[in-house]
């Protein structure tokens, strides 16, 4: 049941794919390519959601001719041709769109050898943290020949995110983002080091979870006690419906004793741009901000 229950969350799974692929050196961008040392890219493929919506966003939306299964925001993205996700990159069906340009994250870097081997142009850009995010703005940018397009991205991105001051007694904020409606047990979370973390950090919040030793670990009840959160976050991927937010909160009154439920803080936040490292991440920064610090009335 738990993995049909995970195989509803594709853009969750890639998610986590993507950022477990970090390894040393994970967190560069890889250097930028002078524009006079190899032609600007004209046909450009990717397959995860988040640089599918960098490159729309930097206005490369023509160049793109595919993207990955999941890729579904802007809505021009879905008109793409598909080429398979993380785990499974149809490669054949890649090659024969003949891009001169290849966006990939760091858990595709065997993609990226058989690519550069067959002789099509790679970069491999981190989205693992808030600064791997607008670094990717900057790189994808200048390599595909529209520098000025990436800093204002960046600019405007960096201007969005710009840090909440600090109460004097920050709430303690579980963020979960994976969980099977109507149990609480394996409930997959966003640690300390995600860039959900870095948000909820900058929202005013700290992670109830800010002791694990994992980006993205699962807890139980018996974590969840210990931890006693002052906010309850479920970050869905899919549109939730009135009656089926509810219940989620619902699920959580078997553990009253935490202040989240005893207080009426469970909510639900769900958007397709939840978990999806890009652009659109100030969405779901003012979403946070809306739950975690809310404004006091005027008088």
């Amino acid at each position: 049941m738990r993995q049909a229950f995970l195989r509803r969350l594709p853009l969750l799974v890639a998610l986590v794919a993507a950022l477990a692929g970090c390894g040393e050196g994970g967190r560069r961008a890889a250097p930028a390519v002078p524009a006079a040392a190899v032609p600007v890219p004209r046909r450009i493929v990717c397959l995860t959601p988040s640089l599918t919506e960098t490159l729309f966003a930097l206005g490369l939306g023509d160049r793109i001719v595919g993207v990955g299964d999941y890729s579904t925001w802007p809505p021009e993205a879905k008109s793409k041709p598909r080429l398979g996700g993380l785990f499974d990159p149809n490669l054949e069906r890649i090659v024969a769109l003949h891009p001169d340009l290849a966006v990939l994250v760091p858990s595709e870097r065997d993609l990226a050898a058989r690519l550069g081997r067959l002789g099509t142009g790679v970069i491999v850009v981190p989205s693992e943290s808030l600064a791997d995010v607008e670094r990717a703005f900057v790189t994808v940018a200048r390599r595909c020949g529209v520098p000025a397009a990436g800093e204002r991205l960046a600019a405007r991105f960096r201007a969005d995110l710009a840090p909440l001051p600090r109460p004097a007694k920050p709430p303690k904020v579980l963020l979960s983002v994976g969980r099977q409606g109507g149990r609480l047990s394996d409930i997959t979370i966003a640690g300390p080091g995600t860039f959900l973390d870095e948000l909820l950090r900058r929202a005013g919040g700290v992670n109830a979870f800010a002791d694990s030793k994992l980006l993205w670990p699962q807890v139980g009840m018996e974590d969840l006690v210990a931890r006693s959160p002052d906010v309850i976050l479920e970050l869905r991927t899919d549109p939730v419906s009135p009656s089926a937010a509810a219940t989620l909160r619902d699920d959580w009154r078997r553990l009253s004793r935490l202040p989240a439920v005893r207080n009426g803080r469970v909510q639900v936040i769900a958007a397709d741009y939840t978990l999806i490292p890009g652009p659109r991440l100030p969405l779901l920064y003012r979403d946070l901000q809306r739950v975690v610090a809310p404004r006091k009335p005027g008088p």
